[in-house]
């Protein structure tokens, strides 16, 4: 049975996830499954604090089951509690699901240097594809943005990518950003022409990223874009006005492993959008 698993929290920014997670739910014919996690059980001597965060969590999940509702009243919602941490418990109920969908909120510099963001760490360990909803998206938002670089990731973002904007009746814009060797060392120690070389390499790459959408996709519109600029920050101007922005996932996964520097955990934290971070294969949660 197809599902759609959403993080519920008792925040602003925990609606917008809901409703996306809802109308991607009824888009998918799949169950919408609700789940929020309290942490970990209250000691012996602390029941009575323990009573209040469950009957604050059944309040909540009440709330959210009955927002959930109003929203798809034909869709199967179905609520879980559960006493785990948060991110112990997204990822494993996300096994096996279409969709994981988290909220966030935009961070301070302080939080985005020491913290980073929760939610991009529950999405780089969980297994399927995870979308990350910032509170405050645009109503008038249009469009699918997707990110290639021509890995086997890149390519799963551009599955995703065409399959989400065809489902919802948008455009998808496939941007590739590249930079100068003359950015990172003197001109001098280049051949002459190397950069236009290395400029139609990457237009190679960015069109065989979109290589047979068309067939698979007839109604579908691809705008295709080159960009000479940080990868990072093509696809956040990209994304601008987007209604969902969709990148690849590399590297090692894990729980508790620092996330610095990879152009998903940019766009995470800074993007107006939605965010769709890709899975290419089933990934081995690490307890550590």
């Amino acid at each position: 049975m197809k599902r759609v698993v959403v993080g519920v929290e008792d925040l602003p920014h925990g609606d917008a996830a809901l409703g996306w997670a809802a109308i991607a739910a009824e888009q998918r014919g799949a169950t919408l499954q609700l789940v929020h996690a309290t942490g970990f059980p209250m000691a012996g001597v602390d029941m009575l604090a323990d009573d209040w965060t469950m009957q604050g969590a059944n309040a909540l999940m009440d709330r959210a089951v009955a927002q959930a509702r109003d929203l798809v009243p034909l869709v199967t919602v179905e609520p879980l509690i559960d006493r785990r941490r948060p991110a112990e418990v997204l990822v494993d109920v996300a096994r096996g699901a279409e969709l994981l969908v988290l909220g966030t909120h935009r961070m301070t510099t302080t939080e985005r240097v020491f913290s980073g963001s929760l939610a991009y760490q529950i999405a780089a360990a969980a297994p399927v594809p995870t979308v990350v909803v910032p509170g405050g998206v645009a109503l008038d938002a249009a469009g699918v943005v997707v990110g290639v670089d021509g890995s086997a990731d890149s390519i799963e973002a551009v599955a995703l990518a065409a399959a989400e904007a065809d489902r919802t009746g948008q455009a998808l814009h496939v941007v590739r950003a590249w930079m100068e060797p003359s950015l990172y060392a003197s001109v001098d120690v280049y051949p002459e022409g190397l950069a236009e070389s290395i400029k139609e390499e990457e237009r190679l790459v960015l069109a065989e990223s979109v290589a047979g959408l068309a067939e698979q996709y007839p109604d579908l519109v691809v705008h295709e874009r080159l960009v000479r600029e940080q990868p990072g920050t093509a696809l956040l101007d990209e994304a601008e006005h987007a209604r969902l922005l969709v990148v690849g996932s590399r590297g090692r996964h894990g729980l508790t492993r620092l996330l610095l520097g990879s152009v998903s955990h940019t766009v995470v934290l800074h993007a107006p959008c939605p965010v769709m971070i890709a899975r290419t294969r089933h990934v081995e949660t690490q307890h550590t």
